[in-house]
Parts: structure tokens; C-alpha cells; sequence
């Protein structure tokens, strides 16, 4: 008798914008890539302020999901980070690009619906039970801020151990202008305690996903598929990646959170490292990630190094593979 393949059990942590006025779109392209895909079993979306404030993030998923006819629950959890205050990250989304002629590319778009919100926001409770519940099954794709990931670290000890992977994306090495990535910036506390966990994790830094694009064209390919969900991406991707093309002088729009979660479907479409990772969290460089080898002469010198385990990092991505799996899995 031939058994099937087990499908991938997934937990998605998100802060989706889709729909929202210059505000980026990879959440919603992550979440409706694993939507899509037979070989995964998306069963819980938990959502996290970042990209766009969490009660905001949650009526955006829940409109996707009810657009595209998909049946996940999803669960609130973090507005505030652990340590670092809310207010001046608010204050630089809201005033970023926000002119009115940027405004106006949304003009003929639906606003996300305004769902009730739950009247708990127990998102890290709901990830350390699914996880302790099922050692070793569970993959969690971390695609905001850490902060939901880190208290339920808090509240599972053995999280670490019980969880078969957590695929983040969030961090800048070297990027020039970038002193702070978003995801790492907001929480740098949570993105420490989770990179150093001792869980298995894969790291997704925009030093990588900086150089992938998703293009009009793959937009329609996407409006011409005719499935819901491919129908829900196009029409609210297609008013980001004008508004990208038309602001910071690049083709396309960069593909961070659907690189991290096409990791479960196609690792080939990346070249890792495997290397020691901490965050920064003091001065200028507070949120940035470091990495090293532990045979470094520096190191070997005698400086004290952190004992905690080594972790898979992306340092290279092969855009055209990613985008045709993408569009491929969406039916396009």
C-alpha cells in the first residue's frame, strides 16, 4: 500500500497589509502562497504589529481569507514589543509615503473589512499548545516582529525543543541605508531571544530578500489565473509594486515574506549558512543581526562568545525560480 505524503503542519505569524494604502503586500502573498499549496497545512494565522498596527493586520487577514474561501483561524497577539516603545515606529509608518498622490493608487480598491476583533488576544497561548501539543510537526513562519514568537517561547520552555522549525524573515547585515530592518527593529529584544532559542531556525535577512522582485507582469499572469486567490493578490499587489516602481526607483516589488515561507516548498531556491547569530541591542546598530564563524581568529583570540546554537542563513535567492514557483502554485 503506498502511504501519502504527509503535508507540512504550518503556523503563519503576520502583520499583512493587502489593501491598506502604501503599505506592502508580502504577508498577503505569503499566506495565500501557503493557502495554495498542496503541500501544506495552514492551520493557524496569528497576527502581531508591524507592517500595519495588529487589530488592522487582523480584519486584513480575515478579508483575504474570506475572499479566497479559506477556513483558518486566526488570533491576535502583540501591539507592543517587548522593550521598545511603540510610538516612534506608529509615528514613521503612518508619515512614510503617505502623500496623496501615493493615497491615490488605492483609490479603486476595497478597504479591508471590518471584522469584530476577538476579545482575547491569545495568539502566543494558541502557538506554544498547537506546538507542545505535537513535538517535532509544527512549523512556524515568522514573517512580522518576533514579539508573539518570544512569549510563547515564555510561556513554553520547551518550545525550542518541540518545534520542528521557525523560518523568519527579518534582519539587515549590510544593506546600505538600512541601519534598522523593520521586522528586527520593532522588537530587537524578541529578535534576540527567538534567534538564540536553540530552536531550529532559518534565518531570511533582507540582505537577501532585497534582491528578488514580483513584477506587473507576474501580476497579470495572477489576474488572468481565475482562482480566487490569485484574483485577491492581483488586484491588491498591483497598486504596491506601481507605488514601489514609482518611490524608490526599482522594477517590482521585493518578495521577503513569500521567500520565507516558499522555503517549506522548494528549498533549492536558496543557498544557506550555517553560523553562529545574535542582535544587537544597544547604540546605532541596535536591531542588527551579527553573524560569525566560530573558528574566526578574532574569536580564537580570546573574546567571550555566546554558547547558544548556530543557525541556517539564506545568503542567496534565485528570483526566477521563486516567482514561477509562486505564481505556479497560485495557478498562474
Amino acid at each position: 500500500m503506498t502511504t501519502m505524503p504527509t503535508k507540512r503542519r504550518v503556523i503563519l505569524d503576520c502583520d499583512p497589509g493587502n489593501g491598506v494604502p502604501v503599505t506592502d503586500v508580502d504577508d498577503g502573498l505569503a499566506l495565500g502562497l501557503l493557502i495554495a499549496s498542496d503541500d501544506i497545512d495552514l492551520e493557524l494565522v496569528t497576527i502581531v504589529s508591524g507592517n500595519t498596527h495588529r487589530d488592522v493586520g487582523y480584519r486584513v487577514a480575515r478579508t483575504m481569507l474570506d475572499a479566497v474561501g479559506a477556513v483558518v483561524p486566526v488570533h491576535l497577539g502583540a501591539v507592543t514589543a517587548l522593550v521598545e516603545p511603540e510610538e516612534p515606529w506608529a509615528t514613521r509608518r503612518m508619515a512614510k509615503d503617505h502623500d496623496d498622490s501615493s493615497v491615490q493608487l488605492w483609490a479603486d480598491l476595497r478597504p479591508p473589512r471590518e471584522h469584530p476583533l476577538p476579545a482575547r488576544a491569545d495568539a502566543a497561548a494558541e502557538i506554544a499548545a498547537r506546538v507542545a501539543a505535537a513535538p517535532g510537526e509544527i512549523t512556524i513562519v515568522a514573517v512580522g516582529p518576533l514579539t508573539n514568537v518570544a512569549h510563547a517561547l515564555a510561556l513554553h520552555p520547551g518550545l525550542a525543543e518541540d518545534v520542528a522549525e521557525i523560518i523568519v524573515m527579518g534582519g539587515a547585515f549590510d544593506v546600505p541605508g538600512y541601519l534598522q530592518e523593520l521586522n528586527f527593529g520593532i522588537d530587537p529584544e524578541a529578535a534576540r531571544q527567538v534567534l538564540t532559542s536553540g530552536a531550529s531556525v532559518t534565518l531570511v535577512p533582507l540582505d537577501v530578500t532585497i534582491t528578488t522582485a514580483l513584477r506587473l507582469p507576474d501580476v497579470d499572469r495572477l489576474a488572468a489565473a481565475g482562482t480566487p486567490v490569485a484574483a485577491y493578490l492581483a488586484e491588491t499587489t498591483a497598486p504596491w509594486i506601481r507605488h514601489v516602481e514609482r518611490s524608490r526607483e526599482r522594477e517590482g516589488c521585493p518578495l521577503h515574506d513569500p521567500l520565507a515561507a516558499a522555503l517549506l516548498l522548494d528549498r533549492d531556491l536558496v543557498r544557506l549558512e550555517r553560523c553562529t547569530v545574535d542582535v544587537e541591542l544597544t547604540g546605532l546598530t541596535r536591531s542588527r543581526p551579527i553573524r560569525w564563524d566560530a573558528d574566526h581568529l578574532r574569536l580564537a583570540a580570546g573574546l567571550d562568545v555566546p554558547e547558544h546554537a548556530p543557525i541556517d542563513v539564506v545568503v542567496e535567492a534565485d528570483n526566477a525560480r521563486l516567482v514561477e514557483l509562486l505564481l505556479a502554485t497560485l495557478g498562474a
